[in-house]
C-alpha cells in the first residue's frame, strides 16, 4: 500500500473546477482509495497556491506528509509557468519526503475519462494559432490502450486517422473545429483531474528528481522573442 499525492495544474484554463491536488491510498492490487482532493482557489498565485492546497488536503485527510510514499505529477504539454511550478513542487517534495516521483504525460491523464466506445480519439493540448499539440488514443487490441504523441500539428494532419472524437479545451483552434464539423467528429471538453493523474500513474515508472522534466509543446514565448531580437 502506498499513499500517493498527485499534482495536476498543467493547463489551468482547460478544466474549470477540476481537482488540482488529490491524495489516495493505492493498494497492492491496484485499487485506489481516495483520501482527499482540492480545487485551486481563484485569484491565487500558482507557486503559493499549490503548496497551500497540498497542506490543506493533507490536513483534512489527516495524512502527515511523512506518510506520502509517491508523488505523481502531470508534466505536460501545457502552460510554461504552470508546468514549471508543478514539476518544481514535485521535485522539492520528493526530495524532502524521500519518496517515489512519477511523471505522467498530460495526455495520459486526459485519456482516463475517455470511454472505450469513443476510441480512436484525439486529445488536443497547448493550442496556439491554428496549431495544437495532439495525441491519438486507440484500443491496442489486447484490452488496453495505446497513446501516440503526434506533436504540434495542423488539423489537416488528422486526415486518415479514423478519429471520431476530439477532446479539447475552449481554446481549440477554429481550423480543428471546422475539420471536426466536416468529418462529423464529436468535440468534447477535456478533463484534467488530479485523481485521474493517480490512476494514470499506476502504469508509469518513477524517476529521480533530477530526471523529471516538463513536456513543452513549443519553446516559451520569452525565448522565441529573445532569439528574434538577438539572433
Amino acid at each position: 500500500m502506498t499513499i500517493t499525492l498527485a499534482i495536476e495544474v498543467s493547463n489551468p484554463s482547460a478544466s474549470p473546477g477540476a481537482r488540482a491536488i488529490a491524495l489516495a491510498r493505492v493498494h497492492d492490487d491496484g485499487t485506489i482509495e481516495e483520501l482527499g482532493a482540492g480545487v485551486m482557489p481563484k485569484n491565487t498565485r500558482g507557486s503559493d497556491g499549490v503548496m497551500a492546497l497540498i497542506d490543506r488536503v493533507c490536513a483534512e485527510a489527516a495524512v502527515p506528509p511523512a506518510e506520502i510514499g509517491a508523488i505523481a505529477v502531470s508534466v505536460g504539454p501545457g502552460g510554461y509557468t504552470a508546468l514549471r511550478i508543478a514539476t518544481t513542487t514535485a521535485k522539492v517534495l520528493a526530495r524532502t519526503l524521500d519518496c517515489a516521483l512519477i511523471p505522467v504525460p498530460t495526455a495520459e491523464v486526459a485519456s482516463v475519462r475517455i470511454q472505450d466506445e469513443q476510441l480512436p480519439a484525439i486529445i488536443t493540448l497547448a493550442s496556439k494559432g491554428e496549431k495544437a499539440w495532439c495525441a491519438m488514443v486507440r484500443a491496442d487490441g489486447r484490452g488496453g490502450r495505446s497513446i501516440e504523441q503526434l506533436g504540434v500539428i495542423e488539423p489537416g494532419a488528422l486526415e486518415g486517422s479514423g478519429a471520431m472524437h476530439i477532446f479539447a479545451d475552449s481554446h481549440l483552434p477554429a481550423g480543428f473545429a471546422a475539420y471536426a464539423d466536416r468529418h462529423a467528429i464529436a468535440v468534447h471538453p477535456i478533463m484534467l483531474d488530479a485523481g485521474d493523474c493517480i490512476r494514470a500513474s499506476l502504469r508509469r515508472p518513477s524517476v529521480a528528481p533530477s530526471e523529471l522534466v516538463p513536456i513543452y509543446a513549443r519553446e516559451p514565448d520569452a525565448v522565441t522573442q529573445w532569439r528574434e531580437r538577438h539572433g
